[in-house]
């Protein structure tokens, strides 16, 4: 009995996580373009090359979105690194200062650039 328990708490906890979290696919890159021009486009740029005015000045310099390297990295890496930052960058977290809906039109406002 208590591991049926358990199991249906795991789901319903599950359940609300996932709830929570829309994907990239339900995403407005309308919306998420107006937050990147907010929040990111100092540092990032206008085509997220990471040669916003800030972002030139960085030590490391701010993330190429645009990249090999950053195209190969999943949804779900890049949520971790908008929710939490990047240790070692002036990547700081976002978690808290952006709903999830707000993460995820800004998520698909970025993964545009991976089409090109």
């Amino acid at each position: 009995m208590r591991h049926v328990l358990y199991a249906m708490l795991c789901a319903s906890v599950l359940g609300m996580f996932l709830g929570a979290i829309r994907s990239v696919d339900a995403a407005d890159p309308a919306k998420g373009k107006l937050l990147y021009e907010k929040h990111c486009m100092v540092c990032h740029g206008p085509q997220g090359k990471g040669d916003g005015p800030t972002g030139r000045m960085l030590k490391p310099p701010a993330a190429d979105f645009t990249s090999t390297a950053s195209k190969k990295k999943s949804e779900a890496e890049l949520t971790q690194i908008i929710d939490n930052g990047k240790p070692g960058t002036a990547m700081g977290p976002w978690k808290g200062q952006l709903s999830p809906a707000d993460l995820s039109d800004l998520l698909g406002y970025v993964m545009t650039w991976r089409k090109s």
